[in-house]
């Protein structure tokens, strides 16, 4: 049947044809009826196909596409025409980026395994919910073993308007928020001239090296006793910092910082200073801290403990020298920005002065920090004046041929012999002139910091307050410790980006 309808169609076509060129001479568009018998007949088998219950053909197919692609709205392209782009290079942040503006995500997480082996040095208390009181147990404290998420980073960083105008915000979901959001990060910062900026928010206080330096670029799982002890943390303020140098040869020779804050720690510490009373809970003296740091080989270097150059730059030795101070007067009965620390409570000065070196060369990285502080008690206060002082070192290599990398560390705290026992209830406990610890670590580098495991093993010697982030010093009875002492020994993974 088809084939007889085919061949009426050709005669049909073909008269028509015929009948087109006879009326060539009247000026009718033979062309274009011949493209409307075409179609007539492409309509016609069609139709055909479909009473056979036949698929479309492929032109078919694509004839439909187009139509319909043609009665959509046009796509918009991410960023538009203003060289906007983005995407997830391998190893660093996903970024979103128009012009001047841009997004960065910043994510960190660090699952860590802690336990400390006590030793029969330590000390521990009958303070608990059912042994109340200050007797001594007799015996070390429990075990405080187990694993949790030390650190779990997300935020954002970027710049707004112009490339001069920077900011960041980094929230913190680890184990140690107890279900709050811990707000570690949060300033923005305007490049107003040159390399100088004024930054605004919360931001690490400019006092001591290893505390300003990131979590995720030490070459242990934390921070050494030195640091736990004398820097004060993060506080909210304004900052003034930037670079003086040779603006040819050397333009960042020298980084200074100044800084005026709050002195009461963290912004979730206290909420808002101004409205949280009239009864002189918080202070209204600030914090004033500075840092300067002297580049002595020029070149330009991040903050790391761990040197991840490539093997065609390790030679090239970096090298830098830095002081930093703080003082306040802290004359409220609060103190959140004080950190680990012994002593009476009350009002109070304090001062703190503090020094650094750090250099790398060919895999070697090496960091000596120095922190003291001066504690004077007022507000009618007899206690005596607190100085207590601390020297940390560190050295770690990374090995060029592999993805391995071991290091070292020593550190001590001299304490005050004003304030070298402590007393609950009855007893009266001595503690040793020094607080040391000196650890060793090994680390796997998957990706430099971004993907790498750390395991370190760290002795403590005659000290309290022994965290999963490190060893301060701070006697806290409701730990159920006054001594802590034995082997801390800590298993990490880390991703960052």
């Amino acid at each position: 049947m088809r084939t007889a309808i085919t061949t009426l169609a050709l005669v049909l076509a073909t008269g028509a044809a015929g009948a087109g060129w006879a009326r060539a001479d009247e000026g009718t568009d033979v062309r274009s009826e011949l493209d409307a018998m075409k179609r007539k007949l492409e309509a016609q088998d069609r139709k055909i196909r479909e009473l056979e219950n036949k698929a479309p053909t492929s032109d078919e197919v694509s004839a439909s596409v187009a139509r319909y692609l043609g009665a959509m709205p046009s796509s918009a392209l991410v960023g538009g025409a203003d060289g906007g782009s983005a995407g997830f290079p391998l190893g660093k942040k996903p970024f979103i980026k128009e012009g001047p503006n841009k997004v960065n995500f910043i994510f960190r997480n660090q699952v860590r395994y802690s336990a400390f082996l006590y030793s029969d040095d330590a000390v521990g208390t009958l303070f608990s919910p059912g042994n109340p009181g200050d007797n001594l147990s007799g015996e070390a404290p429990r075990d405080r073993s187990g694993f949790e998420i030390e650190r779990l980073y997300f935020g954002i960083e970027g710049s707004v308007f112009c490339e001069a105008i920077t900011y960041e915000l980094i929230l913190n979901f680890d184990s140690d928020t107890s279900g709050n959001v811990e707000k570690e990060f949060m300033w923005l910062d305007w490049k107003y001239s040159g390399e100088h900026h004024v930054r605004a928010g919360t931001d690490k206080v400019a006092f001591t090296y290893e505390e300003r330096n990131s979590s995720g670029a030490l070459a242990f799982a934390d921070r050494s006793i030195v640091t736990k002890a004398f820097a004060p943390g993060s506080d909210t303020g304004v900052t003034l910092w930037g670079y003086l140098g040779d603006p040819c040869d050397c333009p960042k020779r020298f980084l200074y910082k100044v800084q005026a804050s709050t002195g009461e720690g963290q912004t979730e510490a206290t909420g808002s200073v101004f409205n949280t009373d009239a009864f002189d809970t918080f202070s209204d003296q600030p914090l004033f801290s500075a840092y300067f740091e002297w580049n002595i080989t020029c070149k330009d270097w991040a903050n790391e403990e761990v040197d991840h150059r490539a093997c065609e730059d390790r030679c090239r030795l970096d090298a830098s020298l830095g002081v930093c101070g703080l003082y306040e007067n802290d004359d409220d009965s609060s103190h959140r920005g004080w950190g680990l620390r012994l002593g009476s409570s009350g009002r109070a000065d304090r001062m703190g002065y503090g020094a650094w070196f750090r250099a790398r060369y060919s895999g070697w990285n090496l960091l000596v920090e120095y922190a003291a502080r001066e504690v004077d008690y007022q507000g009618g206060s007899t206690a005596p004046t607190q100085t207590d002082s601390g020297v940390a070192a560190t050295i770690h290599h990374r090995f060029a041929e592999s993805n391995w990398g071991i290091g070292a560390k020593y550190a001590m705290i001299w304490l005050d012999d004003d304030y070298s026992v402590v007393t609950f209830g009855p007893n009266a406990v001595p503690l040793e002139d020094t607080i040391t610890e000196y650890g060793f670590v090994v680390n796997y580098f998957f990706w430099d910091n971004g993907n790498k495991i750390t395991a370190d093993v760290t002795w403590v010697n005659d000290n309290s307050a022994v965290s999963s982030s490190s060893a301060g010093y701070l006697v806290d009875r409701t730990k159920g410790v006054v001594i802590e002492d034995g082997m801390l020994l800590r298993i990490q993974w880390q991703i960052q980006f």
